[in-house]
């Protein structure tokens, strides 16, 4: 059986938290993308 260590973790811990930085932002403007295409119609059509 393998023990795992901290040590063996770290690289991926790394990976993981280097690459939040670059696809929490990517995600936040995909979501607002999304949020938007379907929330200005809604507000145009009750504008005229």
């Amino acid at each position: 059986m393998v023990t795992i260590t901290a040590d063996m973790l770290k690289p991926i811990t790394d990976a993981i938290s280097s690459n939040l930085n670059v696809l929490l932002p990517v995600g936040i403007t995909i979501m607002g993308i999304m949020i938007g295409v379907s929330l200005i119609p809604r507000i145009v059509y009750k504008f005229l």
